[in-house]
Protein backbone atom coordinates (compact mmCIF):
# COMPACT_ATOMS: atom_id res chain seq x y z
CA UNK A 1 0.00 0.00 0.00
CA UNK A 2 2.71 2.52 0.88
CA UNK A 3 5.09 0.85 -0.88
CA UNK A 4 6.06 3.56 -3.60
CA UNK A 5 4.56 6.33 -1.84
CA UNK A 6 5.91 9.82 -1.94
CA UNK A 7 4.03 12.23 0.25
CA UNK A 8 4.64 15.34 -2.52
CA UNK A 9 2.52 13.45 -5.28
CA UNK A 10 0.07 10.38 -3.70
CA UNK A 11 -1.13 13.45 -0.81
CA UNK A 12 -4.46 15.38 -2.45
CA UNK A 13 -6.38 16.83 0.15
CA UNK A 14 -5.82 17.74 4.11
CA UNK A 15 -8.68 18.50 6.37
CA UNK A 16 -8.93 19.62 10.24
CA UNK A 17 -10.21 16.30 12.20
CA UNK A 18 -13.33 17.38 14.11
CA UNK A 19 -13.47 16.53 17.43
CA UNK A 20 -16.85 13.98 16.95
CA UNK A 21 -15.04 12.61 14.59
CA UNK A 22 -11.54 12.39 17.07
CA UNK A 23 -13.77 10.39 19.11
CA UNK A 24 -15.23 8.13 16.55
CA UNK A 25 -11.36 7.44 15.79
CA UNK A 26 -10.78 6.80 19.68
CA UNK A 27 -13.34 4.87 20.09
CA UNK A 28 -12.48 2.63 17.01
CA UNK A 29 -8.83 2.09 18.13
CA UNK A 30 -9.86 1.00 21.49
CA UNK A 31 -12.31 -1.02 19.88
CA UNK A 32 -9.08 -2.85 17.70
CA UNK A 33 -6.40 -2.72 19.85
CA UNK A 34 -8.23 -3.94 23.56
CA UNK A 35 -5.67 -3.09 25.49
CA UNK A 36 -5.42 0.62 24.81
CA UNK A 37 -7.87 2.75 27.82
CA UNK A 38 -9.26 5.77 26.88
CA UNK A 39 -6.87 7.76 29.24
CA UNK A 40 -3.63 6.55 27.24
CA UNK A 41 -5.71 7.07 24.08
CA UNK A 42 -6.33 10.94 25.28
CA UNK A 43 -2.20 10.98 25.74
CA UNK A 44 -1.71 10.04 23.00
CA UNK A 45 -3.95 11.87 20.82
CA UNK A 46 -4.83 15.17 22.63
CA UNK A 47 -7.66 17.71 21.37
CA UNK A 48 -5.45 20.08 21.15
CA UNK A 49 -3.28 19.94 18.21
CA UNK A 50 -6.49 18.14 16.44
CA UNK A 51 -5.68 15.20 13.73
CA UNK A 52 -5.17 16.10 10.48
CA UNK A 53 -6.54 14.23 7.55
CA UNK A 54 -4.55 13.31 4.52
CA UNK A 55 -6.74 11.87 1.56
CA UNK A 56 -4.30 9.52 -0.15
CA UNK A 57 -5.08 7.72 -3.56
CA UNK A 58 -8.86 7.41 -4.01
CA UNK A 59 -9.48 5.11 -1.05
CA UNK A 60 -6.88 5.68 1.85
CA UNK A 61 -6.73 8.03 4.69
CA UNK A 62 -3.79 9.22 6.15
CA UNK A 63 -4.29 10.63 10.27
CA UNK A 64 -1.34 13.15 11.28
CA UNK A 65 -0.83 14.48 14.97
CA UNK A 66 0.27 17.53 13.46
CA UNK A 67 2.41 16.84 10.77
CA UNK A 68 3.88 13.66 12.10
CA UNK A 69 1.75 10.62 10.63
CA UNK A 70 0.30 7.98 13.47
CA UNK A 71 -2.66 6.28 11.70
CA UNK A 72 -4.06 5.12 8.76
CA UNK A 73 -7.23 3.47 6.89
CA UNK A 74 -8.06 2.08 4.07
CA UNK A 75 -11.55 2.32 2.72
CA UNK A 76 -14.19 1.00 5.74
CA UNK A 77 -11.27 -1.31 7.39
CA UNK A 78 -9.39 -0.88 10.39
CA UNK A 79 -7.40 1.53 11.94
CA UNK A 80 -3.93 1.13 11.64
CA UNK A 81 -0.82 2.89 13.46
CA UNK A 82 2.15 3.53 11.46
CA UNK A 83 5.29 1.88 12.49
CA UNK A 84 7.35 5.09 13.77
CA UNK A 85 4.34 5.02 16.35
CA UNK A 86 4.60 2.21 17.76
CA UNK A 87 8.52 2.09 17.68
CA UNK A 88 8.03 5.47 19.37
CA UNK A 89 5.57 4.04 22.13
CA UNK A 90 7.48 0.30 22.22
CA UNK A 91 5.39 -0.29 25.75
CA UNK A 92 1.90 -0.41 23.88
CA UNK A 93 0.16 -3.41 23.62
CA UNK A 94 -1.33 -3.01 20.36
CA UNK A 95 -2.92 -6.57 18.78
CA UNK A 96 0.32 -8.22 17.56
CA UNK A 97 1.05 -11.51 15.98
CA UNK A 98 4.87 -12.76 15.68
CA UNK A 99 5.77 -14.54 12.45
CA UNK A 100 8.89 -16.69 12.17
CA UNK A 101 12.25 -15.94 10.73
CA UNK A 102 11.59 -17.76 7.30
CA UNK A 103 9.08 -15.13 6.68
CA UNK A 104 10.78 -12.22 7.82
CA UNK A 105 13.10 -11.40 4.71
CA UNK A 106 9.60 -11.29 3.01
CA UNK A 107 7.75 -8.95 4.64
CA UNK A 108 10.68 -6.67 4.63
CA UNK A 109 10.31 -6.59 0.65
CA UNK A 110 6.63 -5.90 1.63
CA UNK A 111 5.09 -9.40 0.66
CA UNK A 112 1.68 -10.45 2.61
CA UNK A 113 2.10 -12.68 5.41
CA UNK A 114 1.42 -16.45 4.35
CA UNK A 115 0.06 -18.61 6.69
CA UNK A 116 2.90 -21.05 7.32
CA UNK A 117 5.06 -17.96 8.75
CA UNK A 118 3.02 -17.62 11.76
CA UNK A 119 1.92 -21.82 12.32
CA UNK A 120 5.52 -22.68 11.73
CA UNK A 121 7.89 -23.26 15.19
CA UNK A 122 8.79 -19.09 16.09
CA UNK A 123 5.77 -18.06 14.83
CA UNK A 124 2.72 -16.65 17.38
CA UNK A 125 -0.94 -15.61 17.27
CA UNK A 126 -3.77 -15.20 20.06
CA UNK A 127 -5.00 -18.61 21.57
CA UNK A 128 -8.80 -19.57 19.81
CA UNK A 129 -11.63 -20.72 22.13
CA UNK A 130 -10.77 -18.52 24.99
CA UNK A 131 -14.03 -16.91 24.52
CA UNK A 132 -17.65 -17.55 23.21
CA UNK A 133 -20.39 -16.59 21.16
CA UNK A 134 -23.96 -16.17 22.37
CA UNK A 135 -24.54 -19.55 20.23
CA UNK A 136 -21.81 -21.30 22.73
CA UNK A 137 -19.27 -21.41 19.91
CA UNK A 138 -15.48 -20.67 20.07
CA UNK A 139 -14.60 -17.13 18.94
CA UNK A 140 -11.18 -17.13 17.28
CA UNK A 141 -8.62 -15.59 18.95
CA UNK A 142 -8.29 -13.10 15.54
CA UNK A 143 -11.09 -12.09 13.57
CA UNK A 144 -11.12 -11.18 9.59
CA UNK A 145 -10.58 -7.90 9.16
CA UNK A 146 -8.54 -7.15 12.57
CA UNK A 147 -5.53 -5.09 12.06
CA UNK A 148 -2.90 -6.49 13.85
CA UNK A 149 1.17 -5.42 14.15
CA UNK A 150 3.63 -7.84 12.86
CA UNK A 151 6.36 -9.08 14.62
CA UNK A 152 9.48 -11.18 13.94
CA UNK A 153 10.38 -13.70 15.84
CA UNK A 154 13.09 -12.76 18.20
CA UNK A 155 12.83 -8.89 17.82
CA UNK A 156 11.92 -6.46 20.03
CA UNK A 157 10.12 -4.14 17.75
CA UNK A 158 7.52 -4.62 14.88
CA UNK A 159 8.23 -5.10 11.00
CA UNK A 160 4.40 -4.51 9.71
CA UNK A 161 1.40 -3.71 9.84
CA UNK A 162 -1.46 -5.59 8.47
CA UNK A 163 -5.14 -6.64 8.02
CA UNK A 164 -6.28 -10.30 8.69
CA UNK A 165 -7.60 -12.02 5.68
CA UNK A 166 -8.13 -14.98 7.45
CA UNK A 167 -9.41 -15.68 11.31
CA UNK A 168 -6.57 -16.99 13.69
CA UNK A 169 -8.57 -20.45 13.30
CA UNK A 170 -8.34 -21.00 9.72
CA UNK A 171 -5.01 -19.91 9.85
CA UNK A 172 -4.23 -23.19 11.60
CA UNK A 173 -6.84 -25.10 10.22
CA UNK A 174 -5.82 -24.57 6.12
CA UNK A 175 -2.24 -23.46 6.52
CA UNK A 176 -1.62 -21.97 3.11
CA UNK A 177 -2.09 -18.75 1.84
CA UNK A 178 -1.89 -15.21 2.57
CA UNK A 179 -3.15 -14.69 6.52
CA UNK A 180 -2.37 -11.65 6.95
CA UNK A 181 -2.22 -8.85 4.19
CA UNK A 182 0.96 -6.01 4.53
CA UNK A 183 -0.46 -2.76 4.64
CA UNK A 184 2.89 -0.82 5.64
CA UNK A 185 6.40 -2.32 6.58
CA UNK A 186 10.14 -1.27 7.46
CA UNK A 187 11.47 0.81 4.99
CA UNK A 188 8.67 1.54 2.85
CA UNK A 189 7.44 5.13 1.73
CA UNK A 190 5.36 6.00 4.68
CA UNK A 191 7.91 4.69 6.95
CA UNK A 192 10.48 6.43 5.76
CA UNK A 193 8.37 9.74 5.37
CA UNK A 194 8.94 12.51 8.30
CA UNK A 195 6.79 14.76 7.95
CA UNK A 196 3.50 15.76 5.40
CA UNK A 197 3.15 19.23 5.02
Amino acid sequence: MFKKFDPSNDVSTSTQVKASVQRAIKSQISTSHPSLTDAILDELLPKKPPLVQYKVGPHLMLYCRGSEPVFFQQRDGPILPSLKFVHKYPSLDFTNVVVDKGATPFLLGGAHCMCPGLTNPGGWMPEDGKEQDVRGFDVPGLEVGDGVVIYAEGKELPLAVGVMKLSSAQVREKNKGVGIEVAHFLGDGLYQTEEIQ
